[in-house]
């Protein structure tokens, strides 16, 4: 079945970064529009360093179509060389700090950057030495910290706009039309070789004044953003969502409770991006969540269904709750329930398409199911990206013939309308005869009293050919056993799903995204004797 919804009339007839960032600024330039420690610059300020940074690349040499990288945590520098380098028709690509040599080849190989910008020394590693020998020839580095030797210092490179003329911004500026990529955001890699998806002006544009409609301004008035900004969830979901509504973004270079506590504390932001990995860490502390959220008029979380317990949790708190779903392809957030809603379908669902956009539930060969039967989450519509950078069969294989988004996520269409996730078409795996969905699992496991998070992978069976070994992660402070988990879950799944072997760990392994590291625990369960002896 297939579910769409009227798109709004569209702000600006000019659907590019630049056009939302200028209408923010025109309707309330001296707004607070971006804060860093002690650093706060109203919208007005933040256009001026803009222009000064979009002057320096030109100066540098980086023109329409040339990818532009940058290394950095969650800072005023990352949205302005952003911005900065967008304007001017560049490609901005993050690069995260987290990354190790493998992904530094790869992702630095792949975007070939003519420019790399590096926050460096960082957390003690010098970047700008280490990443040198990974960059094509030729390409400058730019340090925004202590340079090391033949790397470019901020200062200087700043003061190179000196010698780029208005005139001349203006038309490269001019030069930018709504179609031409603006960011390439790499895949978080759970299934293989992170992919650069090319995400258009007007797929940004597009997604964050659809998501800020519904949303509203008021409850994207501020928000903290600590999320590593080579990801969608940062770039899209938190920033551009908060420009669309003319709101102030609080930069803070990683996730530390404590820390986090003070600064909701201090700059009392409204509105949160969180998940069940989120709402795990907050609840790890509960003088921590009660700062975190004493002003939040709305939270919206993804990545993982979040179990109905947990939701009874954060919901005293009073801010307004939002199911969404969204991949780096669809620009973050396609999908998300109102607010409105009861917390059971907050829980149960991933609510309905963004405005503008099209959601299908299709079989493999392409027909669109009916209400309640299982197939691909497939989307189309203006957030969607461009394609993969330099990968033209991945793109092919990624879209259907007639332009839907092949999401590879299992789900079906309730009677109202609901969409709900099943889970990762390659994670679903059978068990006797029975298909299998290890969301569905992980999110029963998950309603435990003493259970934080869970994944669930398959291992191969004597008897049944396929299992689940379910790894979880216990609450801080709490104890749990394989044992109780199967016993709880015997009267809230069917008994083909209970998983054979349960691993406690302290800490499940994460992605740089925050995202469990499922690739991880798949070579893990290979070398398990649980998996052995399952």
């Amino acid at each position: 079945m297939s579910l769409s919804r009227v798109p709004p009339e569209p702000a600006h007839a000019d659907l590019t970064i630049r056009a939302m960032l200028m209408g923010a600024r025109n309707r309330s330039p001296n707004d607070l529009a971006a804060v860093d420690g002690d650093l706060r610059l109203d919208y007005d300020e933040l256009a001026a360093k803009i222009d000064t940074y979009a002057k320096a690349l030109l100066a540098l040499g980086v023109r329409r179509g040339d990818r532009v990288a940058m290394l950095t945590p969650p800072s005023i520098d990352y949205w302005i060389a952003l911005h900065g380098a967008t304007s001017i028709g560049a490609i901005w690509v993050g690069v995260n700090p987290r990354y190790q040599q493998r992904d530094f080849e790869h992702l630095l190989g792949d975007s070939a950057p003519a420019a790399l910008l590096a926050v460096s020394p960082f957390e003690d590693r010098d970047y700008c030495v280490e990443l040198r020998p990974l960059l094509p020839e030729g390409c400058p580095i730019v340090c925004h910290g202590t340079p090391s030797a033949g790397a470019v210092d901020l200062s200087d490179f700043l003061a190179s706009a000196g010698r780029v003329s208005d005139a001349e911004l203006a038309v490269a500026r001019a030069a930018v039309e709504p179609e031409d990529a603006a960011v390439i955001v790499y895949t978080s890699g759970t299934t293989g070789r992170p992919k650069g998806a090319m995400l258009s002006h007007r797929a940004i544009v597009t997604s964050a004044r659809a998501n800020a409609a519904w949303m509203g301004a008021d409850d994207l008035a501020r928000c903290v953003c600590a999320a590593p900004v080579n990801h969608v969830g940062a770039i899209n979901n938190i920033c551009m969502n908060v420009l669309a509504a003319g709101g102030a973004l609080i930069f803070h270079p990683r996730v530390d409770l404590k820390a986090l506590g003070e600064l909701s504390r201090r700059e009392e932001p409204t509105y949160l991006v969180s998940s069940p990995t989120g709402f795990a860490m907050m609840m790890s502390s509960p003088r921590n969540i009660g700062e975190r959220l004493s002003k939040t008029r709305l939270i919206v979380f993804g990545g993982a269904m979040t179990a109905l317990s947990v939701l009874e949790q954060i919901a005293p708190f009073g801010a307004r709750l939002s199911s969404v779903f969204g991949q780096t392809e669809t620009c973050g957030i396609i999908t998300h329930t109102e607010p409105g809603d009861a917390l059971p379908i907050h829980a149960e669902t991933i609510g309905k398409p963004l405005a503008g956009a099209e959601a299908r539930i299709a079989s493999p060969d392409g027909e669109a199911l009916a209400d309640g039967e299982t197939g691909e989450i497939q989307i189309r519509g203006p957030q969607v990206m461009s394609g993969y950078f330099r990968n033209a069969q991945a793109t092919a294989e990624a879209f259907t013939a007639d332009g839907f988004l092949r999401t590879g996520d299992l789900g079906f269409q309730r009677p109202d309308g609901n969409l709900v996730f099943v889970g990762r078409l390659k994670e679903m795996f059978k068990s006797g005869g029975y298909n299998v969905y290890p969301v569905e699992i992980e999110q029963a496991i998950c309603e435990h009293p003493a259970v934080a998070l869970a994944a669930v992978v398959a291992i191969e069976h004597p008897t049944f050919q396929e299992v689940g070994l379910a790894f979880v992660e216990p609450r801080p402070g709490m104890t749990v056993t394989g044992e109780e988990i199967r016993d709880f879950l015997k009267t809230r799944i069917a008994n083909y799903k209970v998983p054979k072997a349960f691993e406690i760990q302290t800490e499940l392994p994460k992605l740089p995204n925050s995202k469990i590291d499922k690739m991880s625990l798949r070579a893990l369960a290979a070398r398990s004797t649980m998996a052995t002896h399952a």
